[in-house]
């Protein structure tokens, strides 16, 4: 937001006429036009979830899937044939026997055992303990980007350096962080959502 201390510096009358600024006012100033930094840690736990899909939850999918029995249907045809050839009695005998046959079947079978504990599940609470990491350190990154990004922005209006390739190197400061403050919260600092 170099733009906005821009304009913070350009509202200020010059330094020799006024006593130095107050580095309470400024960073008043500064508060009130950006979010605090419990949105932007509230930002940053979310963009980390949304990362990744919630593990517990498609181990409980998978638990509940273990009521569903699985159906497995079988139709069988069967034609037999058989010859009878030979003597039977006092007559000789010669004939074909045919007996066709269908079946069916139909089993249903449940995994009972993944009620209790659905396979993966222990892969699933080291994932989620995954999450949970990548969540707390991206809201400890994101506040520290916070408050180091707040005091490079006091520190330019409060005391601007004098040479002007000096001054723009800490505006782009400023910028480098703002975009990382960004990355790290979907984009709440700016509010440009990427």
């Amino acid at each position: 937001m170099p733009h906005v201390l821009l304009a913070l510096l350009l509202a200020a009358p010059p330094a020799a006429a006024v006593p130095p600024p107050d580095p309470a006012r400024l960073l008043a100033r500064l508060a009130a036009t950006e979010p605090d930094i419990v949105e932007l840690q509230s930002a940053a736990a979310s963009h980390a979830e949304a990362a990744t899909p919630d593990p517990a939850e498609l181990a409980r999918r998978r638990r509940t899937s273990a009521l569903l029995p699985r159906i497995t249907a079988e139709v069988r045809h069967e034609e037999r044939d058989y010859r009878v050839s030979g003597l039977q009695g006092s007559s000789e005998v010669d004939y074909l026997r045919s007996s066709p046959g269908t079946s069916y079947a139909l089993h249903a079978t449940w995994e009972l055992g993944d009620l209790i504990a659905a396979t993966g599940e222990a892969a699933a609470a080291a994932a989620a303990l995954a999450r949970a990491r990548r969540r707390d350190e991206a809201v400890r990154r994101a506040t520290t980007v916070f408050f180091d990004r707040r005091q490079r922005q006091l520190a330019l209006l409060s005391d601007p350096p004098p040479d002007a390739r000096a001054r723009l190197a800490a505006e782009l400061e400023v910028a480098r962080l703002t975009a990382e403050l960004d990355a790290l919260t979907g984009g709440a600092l700016t509010g440009r959502r990427p």
